[in-house]
């Protein structure tokens, strides 16, 4: 029997594909090196004094975070200035494999239920990403939140960052957008610390992503026929 949700949310890194320990140091170095070009200081410092703030914000949070959000966190850094950095180094044909049995799971789930995504990734690489595993037409730009999208929203810095992973406005702002509540919605992802526990404690469903079979498997588990 089809399970009675109204939306299924889905991560993207480390869930719609598996993650690239190569792609991923990409992050912090650009995290890094923008420090060191503010700051007036040399790489090896500013590594040091970033790796501090993320051991910090690993403390607030109660997990391991993001580069992402440790740069924005605590850096007079611009969410535009940060994707632009970003975009300009991934090289998503050579990090991320084209899986055509994802393609074909995701196309299953979407003919029976509504689905969105939200990722703590910023808009311009999703986007490439996205289109590389043949996802696009299933994730508009109307049914995707990134940390762009946080970007956008027209509040104070401190108040943008509570829309990021593992903060929980963003997960109550997709929640409102579709006019749904908690216990019809269904988060798919990867993350304890990023997906499912900040999920769970608003009430979501929730489907761990552990490996590639776990993905695969998701149709079943939703009683996909």
């Amino acid at each position: 029997m089809k399970k009675s949700l109204e939306l299924i949310i889905f991560d993207l890194d480390g869930t719609l594909y598996p993650v690239n320990p190569e792609m991923d140091r990409v992050y912090p170095r650009a995290a890094i090196q923008m420090i060191a070009e503010k700051s007036g200081t040399d790489i090896e410092s500013a590594e040091t004094e970033f790796l501090s703030k993320k051991a910090e914000l690993a403390q607030i949070l109660n997990g391991n975070p993001t580069s992402t959000l440790t740069l924005l966190y605590f850096y007079n850094v611009g969410f535009d200035e940060f994707e632009d950095k970003i975009d300009t180094l991934i090289d998503v044909k050579k990090y991320i494999r084209y899986d055509p049995k994802t393609t074909e799971i995701i196309d299953m789930i979407n003919r029976q239920y509504q689905i969105f995504l939200y990722t703590t990734n910023n808009e311009k690489v999703s986007r490439r990403i996205l289109k590389h595993l043949g996802l696009s037409r299933f994730f508009p730009k109307d049914r995707c939140f990134t940390y762009s999208d946080a970007g956008r929203l027209t509040l104070p810095k401190h108040e943008k960052l509570k829309y990021i992973k593992p903060e929980h406005k963003g997960f109550q702002y997709i929640l409102e957008k579709h006019g749904t509540t908690a216990d019809k919605v269904l988060m798919v992802g990867d993350s304890p610390i990023s997906d499912i526990r900040p999920a769970e404690k608003l009430g979501l469903h929730t489907y761990h992503v552990k490996n590639r079979q776990d993905l695969y498997r998701l149709p079943a588990w939703l009683a996909i026929e």
